[in-house]
């Protein structure tokens, strides 16, 4: 035990564990508490400038129970380096204390100096190591974002010095693509996308040039095609107004286009238009006109008008027929032009002046002998008044028929000059229902089985008509219709007033039998009469009459039967 070992035991220890150090010092506690030293081994090298008292120190550190090192500076620049340890016992305690010490020259100690300073930076290094891991940590986490972010900023500016000029391109399309071919693109780069810009540009000047020419072609376009709209309504309403009927073939025979007096006066049903023209004109009565078509189609060539005769609803129609072919640029046929007037009313007027000359000449030839008949027939008659009975009575009877009969032919001459030579009207203001009634008078009691019920129109004016030639058309229509019913019914006589048309209608209609349709339009030709006498000129001399005024003569069926003949006048 430290306590009860002697000085000389210790240091004897001391000497033999310790040699060739440099400093031992054993310090142990006293009776009165405190440390003592006890023994000391120290060598050459220990300097004599060290002072005793820093062991004690040292040592009085180290009885604490923990060991405790230091370094001391002597003089001549070297160092002592001191270690402190205490002696323990067991559960008893520290019993003394041990310093070791040791010299370490001015070079050496330069080193420890050094090594111990490297080592304290190591310490305090390694005590920092965390927050300088963490400041590095940081800082490359710092550089890290900032690498990242830069990156990322300049991604964006490389993305967007690329995607921007796009971006403006597309809206820029955008802009053209709803028609603002005005829209422009600045160009901020001289790169490839400063090239593409003004590619861009320059695409969307030639578009606005080529624009503003196909909006002046357009125009000039609509302008043209007005101009030939209005030609085409032009065209097609003079065929829809004109009475010459047209119809247009193509090169297959097919009905191409066919105006309303087409349609009316070949009595055509329903849309023909694409029909083939055999289809079209098979008709019975069409088929002249079908055969004429043919031939026309058949030569290639123009043919001169010619007179077909077609019958339409118990009428026979006379039609001036003329076809022209059409032929393309290189001559080539590519169709045909059907054109054909109705020439009835010319036919009708040609054979009414043919019988007014015939009239003429034969009221001239037959004229001059009748006077000398009449006048040696009176003779015959006085000659034999003294002659026999039986003579006389013979001579009588004769000569009365050849008077009667040479008065009839006078008559009849005189009719005929009248319709050859038909005086001029002498227009004068008329009454019109004046002048009905006067002739109504003539009427009166003059057939007990006919009624003439009169209905005049009110408000009619006065017309400029001849009254004479007017009652002789009034009397003669009334004069037909009673011969018409047999001088047993009734008879009509109306009088209608159109004040927007200015037009009077004078109605003679009759309840007898009527008149077939297919002899209508022959009534008013001279010499054509349904009663088994007459010359038949009084229908005839009546449309001249109304002609002559300026008016129209109709004949159609009357309700529920017999015939209506409707006169219209001017006012």
């Amino acid at each position: 035990s430290l306590q009860e070992s002697s000085a000389e035991t210790v240091r004897r220890l001391v000497t033999a564990d310790t040699a060739g150090s440099g400093l031992v010092e054993v310090f142990r506690w006293d009776a009165g508490g405190g440390l003592q030293p006890i023994t000391d081994v120290r060598t050459d090298q220990i300097p004599a400038s060290y002072l005793a008292q820093s062991g004690l120190r040292l040592a009085e550190r180290a009885a604490t129970g923990e060991p405790v090192s230091v370094v001391e500076p002597l003089g001549g620049g070297g160092e002592l380096i001191r270690a402190a340890a205490p002696v323990l016992d067991g559960a008893r305690g520290v019993r003394g204390v041990v310093v070791v010490s040791d010299y370490l020259s001015g070079q050496f100690a330069a080193r420890a100096r050094r090594t111990v300073a490297a080592y304290e930076d190591y310490q305090q290094l390694r005590v920092l190591q965390q927050p300088l891991t963490g400041v590095y940590l940081s800082f490359f986490l710092m550089l890290t974002l900032m690498i990242l972010v830069g990156a990322t900023w300049m991604g964006l500016y490389v993305a967007k010095r690329i995607t921007r000029p796009v971006q403006t391109l597309a809206a820029a399309a955008q802009e053209i693509g709803a028609g603002h071919l005005d829209h422009r693109v600045v160009a901020e780069t001289n790169d490839e996308f400063g090239s593409l810009i003004e590619a861009f540009n320059s695409m969307a000047g030639k578009l606005s040039q080529s624009r503003r020419e196909l909006e002046a072609s357009a125009v000039a376009l609509e302008e043209r095609h007005r101009e030939v709209e209005g030609r085409r309504r032009y065209v097609e309403t003079i065929l829809e107004r004109i009475a010459t009927g047209v119809v247009s073939l193509d090169g297959a025979g097919r009905v191409q286009t066919s105006n309303s007096a087409a349609d009316r006066l070949l009595g055509l049903k329903g849309p023909v238009a694409g029909r083939r023209v055999s289809d079209v004109f098979d008709a019975p009565e069409l088929q002249p006109l079908a055969g004429l078509i043919a031939r026309a189609a058949g030569s290639g060539e123009e043919i001169p008008p010619q007179e077909v005769a077609v019958s339409r609803e118990e009428r026979e129609l006379h039609l001036a027929v003329m076809t022209t072919p059409l032929r393309a640029g290189d001559g080539r046929p590519e169709g045909m032009v059907v054109v054909f007037d109705d020439v009835t009313p010319l036919i009708r007027a040609q054979k009414v002046a043919a019988w007014r000359e015939v009239a003429r000449r034969l009221a001239h030839e037959i004229k001059n002998p009748l006077t000398p008949i009449q006048l040696c027939a009176e003779r015959m008659r006085r000659h034999f008044g003294d002659a026999p009975s039986p003579t006389r009575e013979l001579v009588d009877e004769c000569t009365a028929t050849i008077v009667g009969e040479v008065e009839s032919l006078k008559e009849l001459v005189d009719e005929f000059s009248q319709f050859a030579r038909m005086p001029p009207p002498r227009r004068m203001p008329t009454d019109l229902h004046q002048l009905l009634g006067d002739v109504l008078q003539l009427y009166q009691g003059l057939f007990a089985d006919v009624r003439i019920r009169q209905v005049f129109a009110p408000g009619v004016p006065r017309l400029s008509v001849d009254p004479e030639q007017m009652r002789r058309v009034v009397i003669n229509l009334i004069d037909n219709a009673v011969e018409a019913i047999g001088r047993r019914g009734r008879i009509d006589l109306e009088t209608h007033y159109q004040p927007a048309d200015a037009l009077v209608r004078v109605v003679v209609a009759d309840d007898g039998p009527g008149i077939p349709a297919a002899e209508r339009e022959k009534l008013f030709l001279p010499y054509y009469s349904t009663k088994r006498r007459g010359s038949g000129l009084g229908l005839a001399i009546v449309r001249r009459i109304v002609a002559e005024h300026g008016g129209s003569i109709e004949v159609d069926d009357n309700v529920p039967h017999g015939t209506r003949f409707s006169i219209e006048l001017p006012c």
